[in-house]
């Protein structure tokens, strides 16, 4: 079956089978929209049986439904919450990642334009070396830590 997000309009195709009668939370994966999804056909079978039963069994039923819906949300959201805490911890190497292609960068930029940066930053030439003596004592210090 195909569902939109009501949020994005984003399509997805999920097994038939994933979605129960009384429905279920899903959440859009591109934008992060929650909603409680109810399969068309089986709103309208529903509807029809609710149409014959009397209102106190309708009471009972919808009692029923909402206690097993409530449940499989918060089944659903543990887990989506658990799943997130894992996300969560690869966000420090990240940043990590990040500040050292960053520098890397700054080094590659710094060293190739040398003669039109000494213009503007008239000590570039000992911020350079400064800096690579700084890495080489970083690359000795793991290079030693890892023997």
């Amino acid at each position: 079956m195909i569902i939109s997000c009501e949020k994005c309009n984003k399509k997805f195709e999920l097994e038939d089978n994933l979605i129960p009668e009384t429905g279920r939370l899903l959440q859009c994966g591109s934008c992060s929209y929650q909603w409680h999804y109810i399969p068309t056909n089986k709103i309208t079978l529903a509807n029809e049986i609710d149409s014959t039963k009397s209102s106190k069994n309708i009471k009972k039923s919808v009692k029923k439904i909402d206690k097993k819906k409530i449940n499989a949300d918060k089944n659903i959201l543990e887990s989506s919450e658990s799943i997130l805490e894992n996300k969560r911890g690869v966000g420090f190497f990240s940043y990590l990642l990040v500040i050292i292609i960053s520098l890397v960068a700054l080094i590659v930029i710094g060293d190739t334009f040398k003669p039109y940066l000494l213009t503007i930053v008239p000590n570039l030439d000992f911020y350079l070396s400064s800096l690579y003596e700084s890495l080489t004592d970083i690359y000795l210090f793991f290079k030693d830590l890892l023997k």
